[in-house]
């Protein structure tokens, strides 16, 4: 959302970093697994200035499934740390929040910005949406 195109509030999804031998629920096997940071953050020109509601997900490779881990753990591996994610840490998200899967779900798979079903372009990068 812009307020007068010069600063504005929005949502973004970054992926940080691709996690090895997670344990996939629906898959029941060793997999890896996308570690995904969505926030919403104030910006101004264009330059995030604050963040706020930071929620971590965690996709598998494999079946595209979509988990909620604890913030603690997400943000410990954002700064490097060795954290471990087993079994119990992976909670299935709610159906109906991202569909089951996060790659079929309207978001610019250049720029990660959430996107309206009937746009055919990403209007922040450009980026034909199939």
């Amino acid at each position: 959302m812009f307020f007068i195109g010069v600063f504005g509030i929005e949502n973004k999804n970054e992926e940080i970093v691709t996690l090895n031998n997670l344990s996939c629920k629906r898959c029941n096997k060793a997999i890896d697994g996308k570690l995904i940071k969505n926030f919403d953050f104030f910006h101004f020109f264009f330059i995030p200035l604050f963040k706020w509601n930071e929620t971590y997900y965690i996709t598998c490779e494999s079946c595209n499934m979509l988990y909620n881990i604890s913030k603690e753990k997400g943000k410990a591996i954002e700064k490097g740390e060795d954290v471990n994610i087993t079994y119990w840490d992976l909670q299935e998200m709610e159906n109906d929040f991202y569909n089951d899967d996060y790659s079929s779900k309207d978001i610019c798979p250049t720029c990660g910005l959430s996107l309206d079903k009937s746009f055919k372009y990403c209007p922040n990068c450009g980026q034909h949406i199939k």
